[in-house]
């Protein structure tokens, strides 16, 4: 309460008094809509001059206080008190008394609260299901009204003072209709069907005997067609990628010609089935154009090596070059003092001989091309599943019904048989798991002068070289007879008198002209005098591991004479002090007559 006491009378006075108080009116404070201010005015004279600062570090998780107090009044000086309180990983608290000026001090305060036991509570939830956190369902060409829901789920809780939880729902229901129709030039594509394509005309069936059991439908059986695979090169009404000559952009793989050569040897051998390392002390490969399959041979540093290898596809990593065999017989060999284990087997091709795969008969009950018999016999092995078959340089042709047959071989014996009558041989990539059927002479003797090598050699990588000559009679006609359902063929080189039979061939396969050519170009091509030359290369980068059949050429001088790899082998090997020894050779038959 105010008390104002006055020590003589007024006697103007009238009723009611009005006082004044001089000096700068304290604006009031603004007070916000459904909060609470006090205002309270309290003057403090001057003293002495002190400086007090606490400062308080301590660690609160999930803790926000913003505070704000407003005091002050009318008819009195101000005081500011100022408390600063905000942290969210630490707290802090900041406080400031500025004494001993005349100057006014204000002390301000905020408090924000949402409810008594909680600083800040957001609660969000997207739910839709309580089993899936997002669910899309979108109906399309349908009489039903289409829909489309969207949820997603986000839940948060954190202990403490702080919850953060949020609760929302949303569904949208049908706003229209897209319709989205391709229209122009449809793109280039492969187009493959098993079902039947009849031929012009009807269809005539004639039953030679009635069938007193039948009943009423009569079932006819079909076998399954082959699968037929045509490209569509795509456009509209007018072609727009008409057909156009196959451009000839062989390059030859050649290696530069340097001073000198860096060589890095390496050569690791893993099992590949579990990457577990093998030690070998030396390996050996070799293939030539009757071998279906690689040779191999390894020795290994331990017994122990040659156990975890037996029987086991291995991966023999040779300067950078990957070979894949099979270590199948094992040896050892002990003197005094040293003991050896080795072992030879052969690449992954051995997969589809024996004694992995069982022996199979086979005939063409049907019709069938040879591309599609080469791929029957090897679908009838139980575990040549992964396995692919191609003809590459060969044109395909028509085998009548029951014309080819083999019996108890394996599938690789079997389909090595069917390209041997052809003149043709097999080669294997191992990694990619796929046989290739191409010709004994992919290039012909009398071609090669015009052919584009396939990996032309210089003096600077040859680190050996010898030749010998075998005598042969050139011929230039062959005769060729198929067996029971074949033909009689003639093939005679162009331009020659065709008056030097070759020996005559008789086969099952010789039942077309394509495979009549095939087999007397390959047998013509193996007569007249022949050059054999033996090579020792490196193997670099670039400069690979040949492969049989290819066309080597051999630049001597500013000439470059060509021939047919007939065969190949690599050999690398570690020494005791670990140094490694890699050279690849290679036998080269040129023609000279």
């Amino acid at each position: 309460m105010l008390e104002l006491r006055f020590d003589e009378s007024w006697p103007n006075a009238t009723s009611p008094l009005q006082l004044r108080f001089v000096g700068e009116l304290i604006p009031e404070p603004p007070i916000r809509f459904g909060g609470i201010g006090i205002e309270l005015g309290l003057g403090i004279g001057k003293g002495l001059r002190l400086d007090n600062q606490l400062v308080i570090h301590s660690l609160s998780r999930y803790i926000a206080l913003d505070t704000a107090l407003i005091w002050g009044g009318k008819s009195a000086d101000h005081q500011d008190y100022g408390l600063v309180w905000h942290t969210k990983g630490l707290a802090q608290q900041i406080t400031a008394w500025p004494w001993l000026t005349p100057q006014l001090h204000k002390q301000q305060f905020s408090v924000h609260w949402a409810t008594p036991n909680q600083h800040e509570n957001h609660t969000q939830l997207d739910w839709l299901t309580p089993l899936q956190r997002m669910n899309v369902n979108v109906a399309k060409w349908s009489q039903s009204q289409p829909k489309e829901q969207l949820a997603s789920v986000l839940w948060r809780q954190v202990s403490g003072t702080q919850i953060c939880q949020g609760i929302a729902y949303s569904y949208k229901g049908q706003r229209g209709f897209e319709y989205s129709l391709p229209w122009g030039p449809h793109q280039p594509q492969w187009i493959c069907s098993t079902r039947y394509i009849p031929q012009t005309g009807k269809i005539t069936m004639r039953f030679g005997e009635p069938w007193t059991n039948s009943q009423s439908p009569i079932t006819l059986r079909f076998t399954i067609e082959p699968k037929v695979c045509r490209f569509d090169d795509g456009g509209g009404l007018i072609d727009a990628h008409p057909s156009l000559p196959s451009l000839d952009l062989k390059i030859p793989i050649e290696p530069q010609i340097r001073r000198y050569y860096l060589m890095q040897p390496t050569i690791t051998c893993v099992r590949v089935f579990d990457n577990l390392p093998i030690v070998i002390s030396s390996c050996s490969i070799s293939q030539s154009r009757g071998q279906w399959a690689k040779s191999v041979s390894i020795e290994f540093s331990s017994r122990i090596d040659a156990q975890r290898a037996h029987n086991e596809l291995l991966l023999i990593t040779i300067n950078g070059y990957d070979f894949y065999v099979i270590a199948e017989q094992p040896s050892a060999s002990k003197v005094f003092g040293s003991e050896t284990h080795s072992s030879t087997g052969r690449s992954r091709a051995a997969e589809l001989a024996s004694p992995y795969l069982l022996p199979i008969s086979y005939t063409n009950a049907v019709a069938r091309s040879f591309g599609g018999i080469i791929s029957d016999i090897l679908q009838q092995g139980a575990g040549s599943a992964g396995w692919t078959v191609e003809l590459k340089g060969i044109a395909d042709f028509t085998v009548p019904a029951g014309a080819f047959s083999v019996g108890n071989k394996s599938p690789i014996d079997a389909i090595h048989e069917a390209a041997t009558q052809l003149g043709c041989m097999i080669l294997a990539d191992d990694a990619a798991r796929k046989l290739t059927i191409i010709p004994r002479w992919p290039t012909a003797p009398w071609q090669m002068a015009t052919a584009v090598p396939d990996l032309t050699l210089h003096d600077a990588v040859i680190t050996n070289y010898s030749e010998t000559v075998a005598r042969n009679p050139l011929c230039n006609v062959v005769w060729l007879r198929g067996e029971q359902q074949g033909i009689s063929a003639k093939v005679k080189r162009t331009g020659s008198a065709g008056n030097i039979p070759a020996a005559d061939i008789s086969a099952q396969l010789i039942v077309d002209n394509q495979a009549a050519r095939i087999a007397g170009t390959n047998a013509l091509a193996d007569t007249g005098d022949k050059l054999n030359i033996n090579l020792t290369l490196p193997v670099m980068a670039d400069l690979p591991p040949a492969v049989p059949g290819m066309l080597i050429g051999i630049r001597e001088g500013t000439e470059v004479f060509k021939g047919t790899c007939d065969s190949w082998s690599i050999r690398a090997s570690v020494s005791e002090r670990g140094d490694i020894n890699i050279e690849q050779s290679i036998t080269v038959i040129r023609s000279i007559a």
